[in-house]
This record gives C-alpha cells, structure tokens and sequence, in this order.
C-alpha cells in the first residue's frame, strides 16, 4: 500500500473521529483503540477507553472543522503517525479554536487502529498569524 493510500485512510479515519465526537458517538473510538491506547491532551493522560466514556457523556457542541497542514508519516507498512491543525469554531459561541493533532495508527486484523493521540492548542499569536 502506498503513502497516498495510507494517508487517504487515516484522514478519513480522523475525519470520522471528528463527527463522532460532535455527535457524542464514543462507540466509534470503542471500536478504534486498543487496551493501550494512550492520550495525551492538554487536561491531562487518557486511555482509548477513557476517551470514549468521556465523548459519550460531552458530545462537543461545535459545528464546523477543518483539518489543515495533513501529514502522515509511514513508519512501517503496518504503522504510521498523521498530523494537522483542526480549526474548530463552536456553534452556540461562534468561538473559533486550533490544535495541533497528532495520531499514531498501527493496522491490527486488516484495519487500523488508534493506539496513540496527542493534542496541543495552538498558541493565540500562532492562530492570528495563521489566519492573515
């Protein structure tokens, strides 16, 4: 499998995350990770499981997204990390929100799973630069 490949999977992957997260689905990152799946957010260490209870009890209330700046990067023909910024505005606020995202994918009984997340806000100044 191709690079362009592996890329095209994992954003749609991503993107699917993105809408199960706005939808309160946590049953969609159950069946993504693994018994090891570590997440590291700016509240602090998660695991896969943990993740998933907390997008079933805090469906997130923002409308819009934009994943920018998509990387990915082959580790091996059965792992590789995807990076980008996520551009989220919420909709009751019209507060608009970047983070750095980064996903570690390991491909596990013919399909991919998360086994590693990270995210970073992206600093205010950054946003602002960004934006012009």
């Amino acid at each position: 499998m191709g690079n362009g490949a592996i890329e095209k999977e994992l954003l749609v992957l991503e993107e699917q995350g993105w809408s199960a997260i706005s939808k309160g689905d946590g049953e969609f990152y159950r069946r993504l990770v693994t018994e090891e799946t570590l997440c590291v957010e700016p509240d602090g260490l998660q695991t896969g499981a943990e993740l998933a209870d907390d997008i079933d009890a805090n469906p997130s209330p923002f409308d819009d997204y934009k994943l920018e700046d998509v990387k990915v990067l082959p580790l091996t023909g059965d792992s590789a990390i995807i990076t980008y910024r996520a551009v989220v505005r919420l909709s009751q606020t019209d507060f608009t929100f970047q983070l750095y995202m980064t996903s570690a994918y390991v491909r596990h009984d013919g399909g991919w799973k998360l086994i590693f997340h990270q995210q970073t806000p992206v600093k205010e100044e950054n946003q602002e630069a960004q934006a012009s």
